[in-house]
């Protein structure tokens, strides 16, 4: 079977070769490094430079510029002729157009799109937490070209709309969550949905957490890019639990925004600035930077627990790393991800605005061994199946053999 994968960043092989590094999508290479040996696989994803197919391992690959148009889309395509299509990600113009050239070669029943996030529905959470001051705000960056929080918002409501028509030319789609599902239906009720766990990275099957060795006191937080991903929230809640255990430590994933230039600061950097001068939090905060799949691992051993604050999330593959890992975790309760943790059996959930909770359950889990030794070990037994390598692998090999061109 001849299945062709279209996909938002390059795999981490084609990249290399191209002298490239690619620390993004792990889900999606580890998926590939097991499915390459069960079908004949092209990958066609979106990279800085557009290239012809190289073959590495068996696997086929090519390079497209974002702004490929349906066209593009239909030489590929016919150059290959599939009998699967699976596009990853409804949240990009590239997936619409794939989608509407995969409908024009009448190709459309034996195109699968998976669900990563939603942007349609992201939009309407982007100002979740945030002061009604901050949201029109303006700095010099935002004054220079660069979109503020309001324009951000409404890129992702435009986007959100390109996605809403990319569902409704689908037939099937692949999910894991009840929020991915109900969403999926509301913008196609007639979509066939198929259920298929992801596959993460292999240092997060093979490592576990361990209360003796952890760092207490420490939070992992590992992402802070953008607001949806809530480091306005964790700040917030820093500044409470600061007061009860002065020596905390929250490493986050990410560049410290005090030390950007001034021309080169958002207003959401200069948000998280404020919170961090008038709260006398900077000396309590860790930047790491990127962190590669094994400095990942290292800082989910190393923490006493993983904190997930986000506005909206479908699955974080980030709790799922912490889950198999058996790191304590403290989540926000939104989208998918009582899909796969019960509140306080697999981790503690919260309402995603409340600082004043996330403050409370981190600082119950610093309070007791036994909670986070037992959270750890029920996510880590939960984890195992939910991301099952051969569960997983199987499903999708069911989904395609469903949905390839008869």
């Amino acid at each position: 079977m001849k299945v062709l994968w279209i996909t938002n960043v390059e795999m981490p092989d084609v990249a290399n070769s191209r002298g490239k590094s690619i620390v993004v999508g792990g889900w999606m290479h580890q998926t590939l490094q097991y499915l390459k040996k069960s079908v004949k696989l092209y990958v066609a994803s979106c990279a800085s430079e557009r290239y012809d197919w190289i073959t590495i391992d068996n696997v086929n690959y090519c390079g497209f510029l974002s702004n490929i148009n349906e066209a593009g889309f239909r030489n590929i395509i016919a150059g290959i002729d599939p009998d699967c299509i699976h596009i990853w990600g409804s949240e990009y113009n590239h997936s619409y157009n794939a989608t509407k050239a995969a409908l024009g070669l009448s190709k459309i029943d034996c195109t699968v799109l998976s669900i990563q996030g939603l942007v349609s529905i992201y939009a309407e959470h982007y100002y979740d937490g945030l002061p009604p001051e901050l949201i029109y705000r303006r700095t010099l960056k935002e004054f220079l070209g660069k979109r503020n929080i309001v324009q951000e918002k409404k890129v992702m409501e435009l986007q959100g709309q390109t996605e809403i028509n990319t569902f409704q030319m689908l037939k099937h789609c692949i999910g894991r969550t009840d929020w991915d599902y109900a969403c999926a239906k509301q913008m196609n009720p007639l979509i066939e949905y198929h259920f298929c766990g992801e596959m993460l990275r292999n240092s997060f099957y093979v490592n576990r957490w361990n209360y003796e060795q952890c760092d207490k006191e420490v939070i992992f937080f590992s992402q802070a890019h953008y607001p949806i991903k809530g480091l306005h929230i964790m700040l917030r809640a820093l500044s409470i639990i600061k007061k009860y255990h002065p020596a905390v430590v929250l490493r986050i994933v990410g560049n410290n925004p005090q030390e950007k230039a001034i021309f080169k600061k958002s207003s959401y950097d200069e948000y998280i600035c404020h919170l961090l001068r008038d709260n006398n939090l900077s000396n309590s905060i860790e930047w790491l930077g990127k962190l590669s799949e094994d400095e990942m691992m290292s800082n989910y051993k190393k923490a006493n627990v993983f904190v997930c604050s986000s506005s909206i999330e479908n699955s974080s593959n980030s709790i799922g790393e912490a889950m198999l890992m058996g790191t304590p975790i403290v989540a926000s309760d939104v989208g998918g991800i009582k899909s796969f943790m019960e509140h306080e059996k697999e981790g503690l959930l919260y309402h995603s605005t409340a600082a004043y909770m996330l403050a409370y359950n981190v600082m119950k889990i610093f309070n007791s061994s036994e909670l986070a030794v037992q959270l750890g070990k029920n996510a880590h037994e939960r984890a195992k199946k939910y991301h099952c390598i051969e569960d997983n692998l199987q499903r999708l090999i069911e989904i395609y053999n469903k949905v390839k061109c008869r």
